[in-house]
């Protein structure tokens, strides 16, 4: 018999079996604005049915699950409740904050198959990238910025319209091989949004090399990779890596030391962790000051 300490929990299973009715009532929510309409102020049952013009069961059948999945919270109770976005509701989900994510999460959600669903969560993955990365690092110092090989050049984009002053330009990089890398204009930034995992060691190292040449003194390269490791596999986000990875069995995995080792190879002077979301980790690679 099974010692009670030892039970089997099917709560796992269960929550993501059913993780499909979360994710529904969440993108429901972005798709009617009820995020932006609490971005404007707290606001009860009955001003929701009005804005959003729905019946008070269907204001119920959303708020209320989105109250115990954290999304919102609540003030009072019953018809006197006052409902107000979490935190994080307020800065990734009203439209109306430069943090917005929601075109990304309904994007990615509509219906596809093969290779169109995995691009989709590629650049679904990117745009977040590159919004939080415009939020975490530091721009101020410099002025020019090279996107290497982004989709549409979405992560130029993306932090240009956060930082006026950054000029932003994109480089494409059709067979992501080193080799076939046309010449790289000088930048004090250089961001590589998730194509150094299609290179081998050796074409790595010749990128990287490439990279450092190009880079202004004390300038910066960023390389946004899903990183491994076993503390970023055991992330709770730690399945965007294995979504996906999955699609792209020939990409070769990356841990943090596989790239400090390179950069320094390559000539840059140290490197630092920047964490994104989950398993989604940009590396800080440093040029020195000209000497």
């Amino acid at each position: 018999m099974t010692s009670p300490s030892v039970m089997l929990s099917p709560e796992h299973i269960l929550q993501t079996g059913f993780g499909f009715r979360a994710s529904h009532t969440l993108l429901s929510a972005i798709e009617i604005g009820l995020f932006t309409e609490l971005g404007k102020g707290p606001r009860t049952n009955r001003q929701l049915r009005r804005s959003l013009r729905l019946s008070q069961s269907g204001v119920a059948d959303l708020v209320e699950p989105l109250v115990a999945l954290g999304f919102l919270e609540r003030e009072g109770d019953d018809a006197g409740a006052v409902y107000v976005n979490s935190r994080e509701s307020g800065h990734f989900l009203d439209r109306n904050s430069p943090g917005y994510l929601g075109d990304v999460l309904l994007e990615s959600a509509r219906p596809r198959t093969g290779s169109a669903r995995s691009k989709s969560l590629a650049t679904g993955l990117l745009t977040i990238a590159a919004l939080l990365l415009a939020d975490r690092f530091d721009f101020s110092r410099y002025r020019t910025m090279l996107d290497i090989g982004s989709t549409r050049g979405v992560l130029a984009r993306s932090i240009a319209a956060r930082h006026a002053h950054l000029h932003c330009t994109r480089l494409a990089l059709p067979a992501r091989q080193a080799a076939s890398l046309p010449p790289v204009p000088r930048a004090d930034v250089i961001v590589t949004p998730m194509i150094l995992r299609h290179f081998d060691a050796t074409a790595r190292g010749q990128f990287l090399a490439r990279a450092c040449r190009s880079v202004a003194p004390a300038g910066c390269l960023i390389a946004i990779e899903l990183l491994t490791g076993e503390e970023r596999r055991r992330s709770p986000a730690g399945s965007l890596a294995a979504l996906w990875g999955s699609a792209a069995h020939r990409n070769r995995a990356l841990s943090w030391s596989d790239l400090d080792e390179g950069c320094r190879a390559a000539g840059f002077e140290r490197t630092e962790l920047l964490p994104l979301i989950g398993p989604l980790t940009a590396t800080l690679a440093y040029k020195p000051p000209k000497q």
